[in-house]
């Protein structure tokens, strides 16, 4: 007699994709109500349209970093889980996903410039597990591909590392989406 154990999510700082909204706000008397203090909602998820869960702070005045996490739901289930870190140490970032998630997928570095022409690269990694679907990379400020210089000198402003983690549907991988040649 065989024993089959249902596959258990990815998990990243104690939330997984497809994790229902009750978990977090109590919507019984039709309005949200967080359940964890520290944390603000945004948009009407209680009625089962998207909305949004997210606690976040930036510390600092010249280079200010961001750190927290984002959680945003679709009918009263999560879909998207978006996590600052508020350093710049890709490799440790990058260390850890590998070990929760394998080898990145891919790697291709982000070029950015700035309005004089000078050209820098930040790294960035895909990463595919089963349906879980994580992008991550240093989080350069910019604006329509310029960067934006830090306050106190001439490299692209920089607040931390993002980590977006999905299901394939929702990033549409090309596996998910209808053929465009059928």
């Amino acid at each position: 007699m065989g024993c089959a154990f249902a596959h258990e999510p990815v998990k990243f700082r104690g939330a997984y994709i497809g994790q229902p909204l009750s978990d977090y706000v109590d919507c019984s008397s039709g309005k949200a109500k967080k359940l964890l203090p520290q944390y603000r909602t945004h948009g009407n998820i209680c009625a089962g349209k998207r909305g949004l869960v997210f606690h976040t702070k930036t510390k600092g005045f010249m280079d200010p970093k961001t750190e927290g996490e984002s959680y945003i739901f679709e009918d009263a289930k999560l879909v998207r889980i978006t996590l600052l870190i508020p350093n710049e140490d890709w490799e440790k970032v990058k260390y850890d996903l590998s070990q929760k998630l394998g080898p990145p997928t891919s790697e291709v570095p982000e070029v950015y410039q700035n309005g004089f022409g000078a050209r820098w690269e930040f790294s960035q990694g895909f990463w595919l597990k089963g349906d879980t679907v994580v992008v991550a990379g240093i989080n350069v400020e910019h604006a329509g591909g310029i960067a934006i210089p830090r306050a106190l000198g001439n490299s692209p402003a920089i607040s931390g590392i993002q980590v977006t983690i999905t299901d394939a549907q929702h990033a549409k991988l090309p596996s998910t989406t209808p053929s465009t040649i059928d």
